[in-house]
Protein backbone atom coordinates (compact mmCIF):
# COMPACT_ATOMS: atom_id res chain seq x y z
CA UNK A 1 0.00 0.00 0.00
CA UNK A 2 1.44 3.37 -0.96
CA UNK A 3 1.75 6.07 1.66
CA UNK A 4 0.31 9.45 0.78
CA UNK A 5 0.57 12.85 2.44
CA UNK A 6 -1.47 16.02 2.23
CA UNK A 7 -5.21 16.26 1.77
CA UNK A 8 -5.87 13.28 -0.45
CA UNK A 9 -8.91 11.18 0.40
CA UNK A 10 -8.63 7.40 0.57
CA UNK A 11 -10.32 5.63 -2.29
CA UNK A 12 -13.03 3.07 -1.68
CA UNK A 13 -10.68 0.12 -1.74
CA UNK A 14 -8.33 -1.74 0.53
CA UNK A 15 -7.49 1.36 2.58
CA UNK A 16 -11.16 2.04 3.23
CA UNK A 17 -11.75 -1.55 4.31
CA UNK A 18 -8.82 -1.33 6.72
CA UNK A 19 -10.46 1.68 8.39
CA UNK A 20 -13.69 -0.29 8.84
CA UNK A 21 -11.72 -3.21 10.27
CA UNK A 22 -9.97 -0.88 12.69
CA UNK A 23 -13.35 0.47 13.81
CA UNK A 24 -14.62 -3.06 14.40
CA UNK A 25 -11.48 -3.93 16.37
CA UNK A 26 -11.85 -0.79 18.50
CA UNK A 27 -15.52 -1.59 19.19
CA UNK A 28 -14.60 -5.17 20.15
CA UNK A 29 -11.90 -3.87 22.47
CA UNK A 30 -14.40 -1.53 24.15
CA UNK A 31 -16.97 -4.33 24.59
CA UNK A 32 -14.34 -6.65 26.09
CA UNK A 33 -13.15 -3.88 28.43
CA UNK A 34 -16.73 -3.31 29.63
CA UNK A 35 -17.11 -7.06 30.25
CA UNK A 36 -13.91 -7.07 32.34
CA UNK A 37 -14.99 -3.99 34.27
CA UNK A 38 -18.35 -5.65 35.03
CA UNK A 39 -16.71 -8.37 37.16
CA UNK A 40 -13.88 -6.41 38.75
CA UNK A 41 -14.40 -5.89 42.50
CA UNK A 42 -13.47 -2.60 44.15
CA UNK A 43 -10.62 -4.32 46.00
CA UNK A 44 -8.92 -5.36 42.75
CA UNK A 45 -5.32 -4.30 42.24
CA UNK A 46 -4.10 -4.86 38.68
CA UNK A 47 -0.99 -7.02 38.46
CA UNK A 48 -0.98 -7.59 34.70
CA UNK A 49 -3.24 -7.22 31.67
CA UNK A 50 -3.11 -7.86 27.96
CA UNK A 51 -4.79 -8.59 24.68
CA UNK A 52 -4.44 -11.70 22.56
CA UNK A 53 -5.62 -12.18 19.00
CA UNK A 54 -7.76 -15.30 18.71
CA UNK A 55 -5.67 -16.35 15.71
CA UNK A 56 -2.52 -16.31 17.89
CA UNK A 57 -3.97 -17.46 21.21
CA UNK A 58 -2.48 -17.02 24.66
CA UNK A 59 0.27 -18.93 26.45
CA UNK A 60 1.54 -17.03 29.46
CA UNK A 61 2.93 -17.90 32.86
CA UNK A 62 2.15 -15.61 35.79
CA UNK A 63 3.81 -15.22 39.17
CA UNK A 64 1.27 -15.32 41.99
CA UNK A 65 3.29 -13.86 44.85
CA UNK A 66 2.12 -12.33 48.08
CA UNK A 67 -0.72 -13.03 50.48
CA UNK A 68 -3.76 -11.82 48.55
CA UNK A 69 -5.70 -14.16 46.25
CA UNK A 70 -5.79 -13.50 42.53
CA UNK A 71 -8.44 -13.48 39.85
CA UNK A 72 -7.67 -14.20 36.21
CA UNK A 73 -10.42 -12.48 34.21
CA UNK A 74 -10.92 -13.01 30.49
CA UNK A 75 -13.35 -11.59 27.93
CA UNK A 76 -13.53 -12.68 24.31
CA UNK A 77 -15.00 -10.86 21.31
CA UNK A 78 -15.31 -12.38 17.85
CA UNK A 79 -16.87 -11.40 14.53
CA UNK A 80 -19.04 -14.54 14.60
CA UNK A 81 -20.28 -16.77 17.45
CA UNK A 82 -17.22 -18.39 18.96
CA UNK A 83 -16.04 -20.18 22.10
CA UNK A 84 -12.46 -20.53 23.31
CA UNK A 85 -11.07 -22.94 25.87
CA UNK A 86 -9.00 -21.43 28.66
CA UNK A 87 -6.65 -23.90 30.33
CA UNK A 88 -5.15 -23.02 33.71
CA UNK A 89 -2.18 -25.07 34.94
CA UNK A 90 -0.23 -24.99 38.21
CA UNK A 91 2.12 -27.85 38.93
CA UNK A 92 0.26 -31.11 38.28
CA UNK A 93 -3.17 -29.48 38.52
CA UNK A 94 -4.97 -28.47 35.34
CA UNK A 95 -8.46 -27.20 34.57
CA UNK A 96 -10.11 -26.27 31.28
CA UNK A 97 -12.97 -23.81 30.93
CA UNK A 98 -15.11 -22.73 27.98
CA UNK A 99 -15.28 -18.97 27.48
CA UNK A 100 -18.11 -17.70 25.29
CA UNK A 101 -17.19 -14.74 23.12
CA UNK A 102 -19.51 -11.75 23.35
CA UNK A 103 -20.68 -12.18 26.96
CA UNK A 104 -21.49 -8.94 28.77
CA UNK A 105 -19.52 -10.12 31.81
CA UNK A 106 -16.02 -11.56 31.66
CA UNK A 107 -15.29 -15.02 33.01
CA UNK A 108 -13.44 -14.81 36.31
CA UNK A 109 -11.22 -17.52 37.77
CA UNK A 110 -9.90 -17.57 41.33
CA UNK A 111 -6.25 -18.44 41.85
CA UNK A 112 -4.70 -18.45 45.33
CA UNK A 113 -1.30 -16.86 45.86
CA UNK A 114 1.57 -19.32 45.60
CA UNK A 115 3.48 -20.96 42.80
CA UNK A 116 3.37 -19.56 39.25
CA UNK A 117 0.51 -20.69 36.99
CA UNK A 118 0.01 -20.75 33.23
CA UNK A 119 -3.03 -19.57 31.26
CA UNK A 120 -3.41 -20.94 27.73
CA UNK A 121 -5.92 -20.33 24.95
CA UNK A 122 -5.14 -22.35 21.81
CA UNK A 123 -5.02 -20.39 18.55
CA UNK A 124 -8.34 -20.41 16.72
CA UNK A 125 -8.65 -21.96 13.30
CA UNK A 126 -7.51 -19.75 10.41
CA UNK A 127 -10.03 -17.10 9.44
CA UNK A 128 -11.39 -16.62 12.96
CA UNK A 129 -11.38 -12.90 13.65
CA UNK A 130 -11.44 -11.71 17.24
CA UNK A 131 -9.58 -10.98 20.43
CA UNK A 132 -9.36 -11.90 24.06
CA UNK A 133 -8.65 -9.37 26.78
CA UNK A 134 -7.37 -10.62 30.10
CA UNK A 135 -6.49 -9.18 33.49
CA UNK A 136 -4.68 -10.59 36.47
CA UNK A 137 -5.74 -8.88 39.70
CA UNK A 138 -5.15 -9.40 43.37
CA UNK A 139 -8.35 -9.08 45.39
CA UNK A 140 -9.41 -8.95 49.02
CA UNK A 141 -10.07 -12.45 50.41
CA UNK A 142 -13.72 -11.49 50.97
CA UNK A 143 -14.13 -10.88 47.22
CA UNK A 144 -13.31 -14.50 46.36
CA UNK A 145 -16.63 -16.16 45.56
CA UNK A 146 -17.54 -19.79 45.01
CA UNK A 147 -14.40 -21.89 44.70
CA UNK A 148 -11.18 -20.31 46.06
CA UNK A 149 -9.02 -22.29 43.59
CA UNK A 150 -10.37 -22.76 40.07
CA UNK A 151 -7.23 -24.63 39.03
CA UNK A 152 -7.41 -27.52 41.52
CA UNK A 153 -11.21 -27.33 41.74
CA UNK A 154 -13.56 -27.50 44.70
CA UNK A 155 -15.86 -30.43 44.03
CA UNK A 156 -17.29 -31.81 47.27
Amino acid sequence: MALTAGCTQPSAGAGHEDTAGKGNAEAALKRATRALNAVEPESAAREDAGTASLSVGLDRTFAARGDRPYTFDIACQAAAPHTVVLTLVRGDAESAWEVECGDREADQFNVPAGAPFTATVAPAKPGTDGLALWRLNTVAPGDVTDCPDDITGCES
